[in-house]
């Protein structure tokens, strides 16, 4: 007996809930823009914020900088982005990441971006191989965008080619033999999007090779900015903060 007059044992009780929702709490805080930054599985970050030249610096600690290629250079395009500085894409050039794989085989994984253009042509970014389900690409299909592995597709059924600022993010969980159907989200805007169309192949297996390194903008026309890629899935209230946490 406590000198409260309560038994001891509910006074133990009542502390370790206390302690559970103290811990609840603080996970619950890391669903933040500014914790997304710093999360460890973030693989790779290019903000575009660079001043000249034509090396776009990853913003982790991994140093998986960027060229650019086709004339691209960030006196010419530099243009005011979302989230401070963007690249403006001509249709022509690309972003390499030499040397950078992308996340490959069945791994869960998480592309982010925030795009404008008026376009409905090109790539976001691009990883892997040439054989079925050894790609993995955020881009336009059939005027609408949505991702690939080459072999199969999703895409979404409201156009983001409207010249406004649009988040757009895929999401690939951990499974066993993941596909486009069972297993791939798209976003747009922080929110779930509505699918328009599912390939054929929308149950062949993904498993993405290493042929390609990783590339930003092929084919695309207008500004990208804030590309990140994580090496697991984010929630979708994690996909949520990386817009809010760029007002």
């Amino acid at each position: 007996m406590s000198k409260f007059g309560f038994p001891v044992w509910s006074v133990v009780l009542l502390l370790g809930l206390a302690g559970t929702a103290l811990t609840a709490g603080a996970a619950g805080a890391k669903n933040t823009g500014t914790d997304l930054d710093a999360d460890p599985h973030l693989a790779g970050r290019w903000t575009f914020d660079d001043g000249s030249g034509t090396t776009a610096a990853d913003a982790t600690a991994h140093g998986r900088d960027g060229t650019l290629k086709g004339s691209l250079t960030f006196e010419k395009h530099s243009a005011p982005g979302r989230c401070g500085k963007a690249l403006n894409f001509n249709g022509k050039g690309a972003v390499e990441v030499k040397g950078y794989k992308g996340v490959t085989g069945i791994r869960p994984r998480t592309v982010a971006a925030w795009i404008q253009t008026k376009a409905s042509r090109g790539e976001v970014l691009a990883w892997g191989g040439d054989d079925f389900g050894k790609r993995w690409s955020l881009q336009f299909i059939r005027g609408r965008l949505g991702v690939s592995p080459h072999g199969g597709y999703l895409y979404m059924n409201d156009p983001v080619h409207d010249g406004k600022w649009h988040h757009v993010a895929v999401v690939m969980k951990e499974a066993e033999r993941p596909n486009l159907h069972d297993d791939v989200t798209l976003y747009k805007d922080g929110e779930r999007a509505a699918i328009h169309d599912i390939g054929l192949l929308d149950l062949w297996p993904i498993d993405t090779g290493e042929a390609q390194d990783v590339r930003i903008g092929r084919g695309f026309n207008g500004l990208i900015d804030e590309v990140r890629i994580y090496d697991r899935a984010l929630s979708a209230e994690e996909i949520k903060a990386l817009v809010t946490g760029s007002k």
